[in-house]
């Protein structure tokens, strides 16, 4: 039996029609690569002073010393690190929130990164009273009470990639924290080891940027490679006595 011609042509055609409807196949990413390095701190650290802490006796029970600069076998802690805003796409914010705790009458991580959109919450750890004053600038966003053992405050006006909320307690004046917000997930904050690692960065040539809150900004030149780790050092100093 002979298939006609237009029989052909008609399943040609529908085979052709059906190709073209599948979806192709996305090319791979490339391979993420990171970023790791530590901050360091050159010369002679200004001292910590203990902290007078006796106007509420839950803080007098531990004595605490100043957080300004912290520096441990010459590591920098509460630097945050991270690629320069603008220069690595944006990402939607997680649903999970950053986490800041109260205690020891203490801001526990001193420094946190957020994305832009991203909720914060101050949990009280403290059997006692503390305030939450949020401020951007000189403009506060919030100032809010927290009971000893109240629900954890949650906030998600915290400005714009590239800005930075204070926090404060007015009941306990010593206490500060700060919440640095970003367009992207490439940040990290240094611990005590002055260590810090920016995993999965897509490959690229970008501006890393250290901030510290006292000690200021610091920036340097890397390139990621596709599955290798790129590293930098950053190196801060004691500012120069006014005149």
């Amino acid at each position: 039996m002979r298939t006609s011609p237009l029989l052909v042509v008609a399943l040609l055609a529908s085979s052709s029609a059906t190709v073209a409807a599948q979806p192709r196949a996305k090319a791979p990413a490339p391979a993420a690569g990171s970023i790791t390095g530590t901050v360091s701190f050159k010369g002679t650290p200004p001292a910590r002073t203990a902290l007078d802490r006796k106007s509420d006796p839950v803080c007098a029970r531990t004595q605490r010393l100043a957080e300004d600069v912290v520096v441990e076998g010459g590591k920098l802690r509460d630097v945050h690190v991270r690629i320069k805003i603008g220069t690595a796409g944006k990402h939607p914010a997680p649903e999970t929130p950053a986490v800041i705790t109260q205690t020891e009458c203490m801001y526990t991580p001193r420094v946190v990164g957020v994305i832009a959109g991203q909720k914060l919450e101050v949990r009280n750890g403290d059997p006692t009273f503390h305030n939450v004053r949020g401020t951007l600038g000189k403009q506060i966003l919030w100032n809010l009470a927290h009971l000893a053992g109240g629900e954890p405050l949650v906030r998600s006006d915290l400005g714009k990639a590239g800005e930075v909320v204070s926090l404060h307690c007015d009941v306990h004046p010593w206490m500060a924290a700060w919440a640095v917000v970003s367009d992207h997930p490439y940040f990290a904050v240094t611990g005590a080891d002055g260590s810090f690692t920016l995993d999965g960065v897509p490959p690229g040539a970008y501006t890393l940027e250290a901030w510290h809150p006292t000690l200021g900004l610091q920036t340097t030149k890397v390139k990621v490679k596709k599955g290798k780790a790129a590293k930098a050092v950053f190196s801060f100093a004691a500012p120069a006595p006014k005149p």
